[in-house]
């Protein structure tokens, strides 16, 4: 038997789009086929067994923002195999040769948006992000104190303004864990709607001098309501601002949008009853590499050493103790150590913490981390502190 882990080439789409269709129950995987154009041959990677295609899945190549750093992430989407393939380890076998090939690219980490959290637990990636889901009926009236009149104003955005937006966005996210630096493929997501659907509708706020502080994406759907597709805003007027759009469409049924899971909008609202919020389970991610990974801090961290022990049997080279060093600049240094751990815990709770999804007292509390060495702890407490929970803003 000879089994290769590799792209597939242009005659092997159609059989890629049918595994995927199958496994994820999809009705027509037709369409999967008419969207060749949107699709990279070079970002797929496949189990192929006797060439014979087994499992499919992709590799993207992201740039992710956590503690204000730009990392490379290897975002990892369309694993599939057909029913009658599955317990055969091709998965494993495709997600391992995932992770070598991130690894020898010097990609510190990657995300996955799972059908099933507790399989691809088995490889080291842990539930990390989680949004919220608010919901609303037409409301004349949203915020219990609107944004005034000469805070700023709506302007609906032209193609010519496109690099504000983008500005604005990129502003956002590097104060953001999770949120992607954007290639031109992700804004044609946003500001094209590619997959279908109506086109999407942008505004800009502008504050009182003029300058550009946020702006939102709306998107029309059936029965007369409206989606939220994304808002970004700097200021809490710009927020108010953008948001009462939507008290002005008086034939406007209702409204929903996707937003951090620690959102504190209904707080600002004039009838927080009226609206519904729940929380959505969203993606996983998982270190790489700790060597290169841990390299980047919080900005509260402080100056100090940590000897920090990962069990990793999915990823051999993450195997074993660490120590992490932050000199008074800043800058963290990582190499490997034989000394004494002082503090332990598997890949999966590292990456938590990591994210910011976790901090220390939780994964103490919740018997995912051991300390061995009580003088750790201050050190350990800021390292990766953040001040917000993490987003993966855009789905893959």
């Amino acid at each position: 038997m000879h089994l290769e882990v590799r792209q597939i080439a242009e005659h092997e789409w159609e059989t890629f789009c049918y595994i995927r269709a199958e496994s994820y129950h999809m009705l027509s995987p037709e369409q999967a086929l008419k969207n060749r154009h949107l699709t990279d041959l070079h970002e797929t990677r496949c189990v192929f067994v006797n060439d014979e295609m087994k499992a499919t899945g992709r590799l993207f190549p992201f740039t992710q923002y956590l503690h204000g750093q730009a990392l490379s992430m290897g975002g990892v989407a369309s694993v599939a195999t057909r029913i009658e393939e599955r317990g055969q380890g091709y998965v494993r076998e495709l997600l391992s040769a995932m992770l070598q090939e991130m690894k020898d690219n010097a990609v510190p980490v990657s995300c996955l948006h799972p059908s099933m959290y507790e399989f691809y637990r088995k490889f080291g990636y842990a539930f990390c992000c989680e949004k919220r889901l608010f919901k609303s009926p037409f409301q004349p009236k949203i915020f219990a104190k609107p944004a005034t009149s000469d805070s700023g104003r709506i302007v609906r955005c032209n193609e010519a303004e496109l690099a504000t937006v983008k500005n604005l966005y990129d502003r956002y996210a590097r104060t953001q864990n999770g949120f992607l630096r954007r290639r031109d493929l992700e804004w044609s997501k946003i500001v094209d709607n590619p997959f279908g659907g109506s086109k999407p509708r942008l505004y800009l706020w502008q504050d009182a001098q003029e300058e550009a502080q946020g702006y939102i994406v709306l998107i029309q759907q059936e029965d007369n309501k409206l989606d939220v597709k994304e808002l970004i805003a700097l200021t809490v007027d710009a927020q108010k601002g953008l948001l009462s759009l939507l008290e002005k469409d008086n034939l406007l049924t209702g409204w929903e949008w996707e937003t951090h899971i620690d959102s504190i909008l209904p707080s600002l609202l004039h009838d927080p009853k009226k609206m519904t919020s729940e929380s959505v389970n969203w993606f996983m991610a998982r270190i790489v590499d700790v060597r290169t990974a841990w390299q980047v801090t919080s900005s509260q961290a402080q100056a100090g050493t940590a000897r920090l022990q990962v069990h990793d049997p999915f990823a051999p080279w993450n195997e074993g103790t660490w120590q992490l060093t932050v000199a008074s600049s800043g800058t963290a240094s990582v190499s490997a150590t034989d000394e004494l751990a002082d503090a332990s815990a598997d890949i999966g709770t590292w990456t938590q913490i990591f994210y910011g999804y976790l901090s220390v007292e939780q994964a103490l509390f919740l018997g995912k981390l051991t300390i061995h060495d009580p003088h750790v702890l201050p050190f350990l407490h800021k390292l990766w502190a953040s001040v917000h929970q993490p987003l993966m803003h855009d789905y893959f």
